[in-house]
């Protein structure tokens, strides 16, 4: 007699289940989805260190493969390519508000490694029109058994939840790149022990927020002090508790972002108007044609030239 035979799409997705199961941190709650036709496999919710159900919730798509062909780089770690998943499939990962996670079990090695799926979308957004299947560059230092890949894994999550918040702050903060530049030229040099007035107090407010959080997503630099911090800094400082902020710290935090915010805004428009140009052009084509006109080198170079930089 002859029987059904499993196949071995069915054998590696069963083993990959159970890796998952095996390596998952403690702090994660994993709920595999029974119904996995739109490309969710499992919801991953992360616990405080308190043992709290917080409501940060990763969706996750499971692909196992018998062993990962990694290529080598000139720098110290590997690369492949990610089993492809179908556009359809993509466009709506891209659309969740909830961070999606790509997972490559290599069951081989044993082990699981990681690509954020939205952040991989943006720079190759083109493709959801013009192909079937797209696929990601995997890197081997991202995996889940490594302490540095799950602290690559929590930042990239905590990167994406906040993407609305990024996006917002971007926008203003390229938007605003003349009165912002006008700010931080004309608030410097002013009465050391004069109050800040509200007015401005809210625009440096604004003005901090956007480049911190550019700094963020962008990845790069930012030394200033946090606004609770420079609170602190000028109540130590004065010794007055009724004045949140003087014109002597507004001087001291502006001087600090006054050579870091042509460099934020130059890598704003990079991202918008060339890493990821078709995705800005599709979601904001007016922000898009801004950043993409050239107009803005000229704005940041007469900044540059006022506060001598």
């Amino acid at each position: 007699m002859r029987f059904p035979k499993r196949p071995d799409t069915h054998v590696t997705e069963t083993e990959s289940w159970r890796l998952l199961q095996t390596i998952a941190p403690e702090h994660w709650i994993v709920r595999e989805v029974s119904e996995r036709d739109y490309g969710i496999d499992a919801y991953i919710e992360l616990v405080s260190a308190g043992d709290q159900i917080t409501g940060q919730l990763i969706s996750v798509q499971l692909k196992g493969t018998q062993k990962i062909n990694w290529k080598p780089t000139a720098k110290n770690f590997q690369v492949a390519t990610s089993p492809s998943i179908k556009t359809t499939t993509a466009a709506y990962l891209l659309g969740l508000q909830v961070p999606v996670f790509l997972f490559v079990a290599d069951l081989s090695a044993n082990n699981i490694y990681f690509v954020g799926v939205q952040e991989a979308i943006r720079p190759q957004f083109e493709k959801l029109d013009s192909q079937d299947t797209i696929s990601f560059k995997i890197s081997d230092k991202f995996d889940l058994k490594t302490d540095n890949g799950l602290k690559v894994f929590h930042w990239l999550y905590a990167r994406e939840r906040l993407h609305s918040e990024f996006v917002f702050h971007i926008t203003n903060l390229v938007n605003q790149v003349r009165v912002f530049g006008d700010f931080i030229g004309m608030n410097q040099n002013r009465d050391i022990f004069m109050e800040v007035e509200a007015e401005q107090h809210l625009q440096f407010r604004a003005l901090h927020e956007s480049c911190r959080m550019a700094a963020l997503y962008l990845q790069h630099e930012w030394p200033v002090e946090s606004m609770p911090e420079l609170y602190r800094k000028d109540r130590d400082e004065w010794k007055d508790d009724y004045v949140y902020l003087h014109e002597k710290t507004l001087d001291y935090a502006l001087q600090k972002i006054e050579g870091l915010f042509p460099a934020l805004v130059r890598k704003a428009l990079v991202l918008v108007s060339e890493t990821q140009a078709n995705y800005w052009r599709n979601k904001d084509p007016v922000f898009f044609s801004m950043c993409h006109s050239g107009e803005l080198e000229w704005v940041l170079k007469a900044i540059e030239a006022e506060t001598g930089l």
